[in-house]
């Protein structure tokens, strides 16, 4: 049960969200729509194996693709916008700064690859 309750927030997964499958998107759109049941199944026969890789690509390569450049405006948002203090503050906290950027950016990238959406 508990590891249960630990998946449920992986359900909202992202790569299912609108807009965040652009290769399962494209194949969609370049593919007729059959208007007879018959020729809707033989179609399904020919189509399923590009849909599997086209998908796996999506979840794997595009949608991680896709969300680091928010990711990165995240990191750069949280840490290296909006200065504060003196310039000598500055200069001493410019070491912390460049170690928490990559830490940040993995972390709005991870949650904007789950969930969809940039944090």
């Amino acid at each position: 049960m508990l590891r249960l309750l630990l998946l449920l927030p992986l359900t909202a997964c992202g790569v299912l969200a609108d807009g965040n499958h652009p290769t399962l998107d494209r194949l969609d759109a370049a593919l007729p729509e059959p208007e007879a049941t018959v020729s809707s199944v033989a179609l399904d026969v020919l189509v399923l194996p590009m849909t599997i890789p086209a998908g796996l690509m999506d979840t794997f390569i595009a949608h991680p693709a896709l969300r680091a450049p928010g990711a990165w405006e995240e990191a750069d948002e949280v840490v290296w916008q909006d200065p504060s203090g003196s310039t000598f503050y500055q200069a001493a906290i410019f070491i912390p700064k460049l170690a928490v950027t990559p830490i940040v950016f993995a972390g709005a990238w991870t949650l904007g690859i789950l969930w969809g959406e940039d944090i």
